[in-house]
């Protein structure tokens, strides 16, 4: 991992992993409209990752760990963070709106507080959970437009909504099987790989990989991009996941909403509401508390006494 990406704060890689999120979000409703059979696009998204990282493994000449707890480490992170997620996309987008679907992944911080909650059997601190709630305030505030359910048929709602319950599900999985002292570069790289390998002898197996061949060459470098900006947003989100916890990365939703609403609106010409700025703001501060680099007891009491460090 270069030590740029190494010294950055865990806000400032959050921030730029749900910008890479946004914009694949876009390119992925382009390869929907495409009518690209959705398990092809997954296939050459994973693909394009595997590639990249590929190269940079042969470059600082390393290779993934193999032993057993890497290996389910590897399974459970591709499936929920990876193939699941982007397969519901591919599957939904040509039925829904970019806006919908984002503002749908604004739920996934909640879903990780939650399912947190039950897997540890204890209630997490009350500044995390007020952090998340003023950011889905702030996100409100920006999908507004992006929440209009008229014309779209109940059962990709309801298949949309279980894109943010995945990614969820990802984010504690990540979090609580997260292999220690591990480099982040070989575990994105291990978990496309093993990725390709399933997803590759699927469609052997089942005769649709010469399908690829009607695939139109302004889709495929559609997934060509959203496997590059896969390859990068993973092994960011491992270097993340190795500072930070599950809820504290799930805040990827916000901004990646806010992002695919932007090019979104770039793209297809979607208006942006004018309380876009205020959600921005609202969106920074629940980070900025959840991830505790704003102290409550400090806008309500003042700073505490370095005479008395016990005090509230």
């Amino acid at each position: 991992m270069p030590d740029f990406v190494r010294s950055a704060s865990p806000t400032v890689l959050i921030i730029a992993i749900g910008l890479l999120v946004g914009l694949s979000f876009t390119l992925s409703k382009f390869v929907a409209i495409a009518a690209v059979p959705p398990h092809l696009a997954l296939f050459w998204q994973v693909a394009a990752a595997s590639a990249a990282l590929l190269g940079v493994l042969v470059t600082t000449r390393t290779v993934p760990q193999t032993a057993p707890r890497f290996l389910v480490y590897y399974l459970g992170a591709g499936l929920l963070g990876v193939s699941v997620p982007a397969l519901i996309g591919y599957l939904v987008l040509g039925h829904i709106t970019t806006g919908f679907y984002s503002a749908l992944v604004t739920l996934s911080p909640m879903f990780t507080f939650a399912i947190t909650a039950m897997v540890e059997r204890r209630m997490l601190p009350l500044h995390r959970l007020l952090g998340l709630l003023i950011g889905f305030a702030g996100i409100s505030l920006a999908t507004l437009r992006g929440l209009d359910t008229s014309g779209i048929e109940p059962v990709w709602i309801i298949l949309a909504l279980s894109g943010p319950l995945v990614l969820a599900s990802g984010n504690v999985f990540r979090s609580r099987v997260y292999p220690v002292g591990a480099d982040p570069m070989p575990l994105a790289a291990g978990t496309l790989f093993l990725q390709l390998i399933m997803i590759g002898a699927a469609l052997l197996l089942s005769g649709k990989f010469v399908d690829s061949v009607s695939i139109d060459p302004s889709a495929f470098a559609a997934i060509g991009t959203i496997g590059l900006i896969t390859a990068i947003s993973y092994a960011l989100t491992f270097e993340v996941q190795r500072r930070t916890d599950g809820v504290g990365f799930s805040q990827v939703g916000y901004f990646a909403t806010l992002s695919g609403i932007t090019f979104g609106a770039i793209a297809f010409g979607e208006a942006i509401s004018p309380a876009f700025i205020v959600a921005l703001l609202l969106i920074f501060a629940g980070l900025a508390i959840t991830n505790g680099h704003f102290s409550i007891h400090h806008l309500w009491r003042g700073p505490r006494s370095r005479h008395c460090p016990e005090c509230p």
